[in-house]
């Protein structure tokens, strides 16, 4: 081999190296981050509904849906030992639960009941995919298999619950259901897991990441189209009734 050849077949190596520490490490690394500062984006309007103990436009769905999401990855991250997926999840799950169960408590009946169905709904489905994984699955590969399809299921009901109010947007001519920092993050943290899906070749993480970004792009259309009008909250609280008193309110 002459000292050319030899000087580029290193040269290819380092490129290679380089390239699978971009992929396989470093963007993961930063979609773990990105995938904290995506789950944290509500918590600042989170915040604003306890102080007002009114919902107002806030959209709760969303945060039974992190919830949900995040359970169902770590799950999948869990059956196959991948230890980005399950830090990029498990600060969620805590995240989504303080979040969901604040809102919760302040928002009116027909929200409240909404957000029960769809946990409800959750739950069931994830744990009934632990429960056949663990009592009649032997194989990885097939318990790899169920909670991935689970996971995904899960994921575009994440990516897709800022859409339910869709018709409401194009209706009123307003984004203010729709939260533009959860759109953005969406986005960007879709296409690193798009980035690291495709290099360890799992397409669990790759596809549905890809259709997440997409989601987020849509929303991001839809907020510039429509630009949020705020609706000032009604003096009385006839359509909130908080689930804890006013006397023993707790911030």
């Amino acid at each position: 081999m002459t000292p050319m050849a030899l000087r580029r077949l290193l040269d290819d190596d380092d490129d290679m190296d380089f390239k699978e520490l971009l992929l396989k490490h470093i963007a993961p690394g930063l979609g773990c981050i990105i995938a904290f500062l995506m789950f944290v984006s509500p918590l600042k309007a989170v915040l604003q509904v306890r102080a007002s103990k009114h919902l107002g436009d806030l959209n709760p769905l969303p945060l039974v849906a992190i919830i949900a999401n995040c359970a169902a990855w770590l799950l999948y991250g869990c059956i196959n030992e991948d230890p980005y997926v399950i830090l990029a999840n498990e600060p969620g799950l805590l995240l989504g639960v303080f979040m969901a169960i604040s809102c919760y408590g302040f928002a009116d009946l027909k929200a409240r009941d909404l957000m029960l169905k769809a946990f409800l709904f959750f739950a069931v489905l994830i744990s009934g995919a632990g429960i056949i994984i663990s009592l009649f699955i032997e194989k990885d590969s097939t318990a790899s298999l169920i909670s991935g399809y689970t996971a995904v299921f899960v994921l575009l009901c994440y990516y897709g619950a800022p859409l339910s109010t869709i018709a409401e947007v194009l209706r009123s001519r307003s984004s203010a259901s729709l939260y533009w920092p959860i759109s953005i993050m969406n986005t960007v943290n879709g296409l690193l897991w798009v980035a690291y899906g495709t290099a360890v070749h799992d397409m669990f993480i790759a596809v549905p990441n890809a259709v997440g970004a997409t989601f987020g792009l849509i929303q991001i259309a839809l907020i510039q189209c429509y630009p949020s009008k705020k609706v000032a909250a009604s003096g009385g609280d006839d359509d909130v009734e908080p689930l804890i008193p006013d006397s023993k309110h707790v911030a």
